[in-house]
């Protein structure tokens, strides 16, 4: 049996593996265009959406103000984002671990940690990178909240969620098709509700902090840019088949024994609302933004590949 103080030190080691990697593979080449992305978002230069994508830049303005004192503008620079990248990325396999952990004794979750991080180097890009990874994070840590019945905690992760990516408005959509007798109480429509008026309140928040002109000419520039963008360029067809065709015999073999919010996510969310909403508001080949779609496939994968590490099925063994 694996002590969880030992899951946690391999979260923070690997986290620190790919918070380095992504500073000498990423930032530290790409130093000049991170630098006047940074600055443009904190003197709110950029165009929308990005001048919305607050949470990183301003906590990562912290460490650069602070190492700025004592080192030259370079150093302090990469520095402060080495920090946030490890700090991002440990959130980010805090959360997945918190998750995997429902469904696996250790040993499973730990599995599910490893092949998430092997997916990872394929889905660094250099721009949002730290934003795409604190909203695989939220995602996990809401999905954590909504199968411990935790409900509450969905309402504060949502408002803060509104300041880091305008996508993580679909686990209100992960929340409601979690069973599919939630379409039927009245408890869950009014929660879904009062979630999005939540959300809508946070970016809200950001709008008149921010301004701009998001609700008109932005917006339908944003839409229609990235939909004209997938389509013109179809290398992401390759890169997504790599990632996810070989897990799908797995996800859906012996499907209908599954936890009903794996198997619902898998078949009702992530294609009618996260893979639809992708193709409009991201550049598929970028599929650091669509890390969330591995959050659900890994478990429904290890539990046809790892039977014995689930953890009704070991409970079950070790009381015959």
């Amino acid at each position: 049996m694996i002590e969880n103080k030992k899951i946690l030190f391999l979260v923070l080691f690997i986290s620190v593996i790919l918070g380095y990697y992504q500073t000498v593979r990423t930032d530290a080449p790409n130093y000049e265009l991170k630098l006047t992305r940074h600055t443009t978002i904190i003197n709110n230069t950029i165009e929308y959406p990005y001048k919305y994508r607050l949470l990183n830049p301003y906590i990562t303005q912290v460490w650069y103000s602070s190492l700025g004192a004592a080192l030259p503008q370079k150093p302090a620079f990469l520095a402060a984002y080495t920090l946030q990248n490890i700090i991002v990325f440990a959130f980010m396999f805090f959360c997945l671990m918190k998750f995997f952990r429902l469904w696996f004794d250790d040993t499973g979750a730990v599995i599910g940690l490893l092949l998430f991080a092997a997916l990872v180097p394929l889905s660094l890009t250099g721009y949002d990178i730290l934003g795409d990874m604190t909203t695989a994070g939220i995602m996990a840590l809401g999905f954590y909240f909504i199968n411990t019945a935790k409900t509450k905690f969905l309402y504060p992760l949502l408002f803060i969620a509104a300041f880091n990516e305008l996508q993580l408005i679909l686990l209100i959509a992960f929340y409601f098709f979690a069973k599919l007798s939630n379409l039927k109480d009245k408890t869950v429509w009014l929660n879904s509700i009062l979630l999005t008026i939540t959300f809508i309140a946070g970016y809200a928040a950001v709008y008149l902090i921010r301004g701009g002109s998001a609700g008109s000419g932005d917006v339908n520039w944003y839409f229609t840019k990235d939909a004209a963008f997938n389509i013109a360029n179809k290398d992401w067809i390759v890169l997504w088949f790599i990632m996810i065709a070989p897990l799908i015999y797995f996800v859906f073999k012996g499907f209908r024994a599954k936890p009903e919010f794996l198997r619902n996510s898998a078949v009702i969310v992530l294609p009618v609302f996260y893979f639809a909403s992708f193709f409009f508001i991201a550049r598929l080949r970028e599929i650091d933004k669509a890390l969330t779609i591995f959050t659900i496939l890994i478990p429904l994968t290890l539990m046809t590949i790892f039977p014995n590490n689930i953890k009704k099925q070991k409970e079950e063994r070790l009381n015959t």
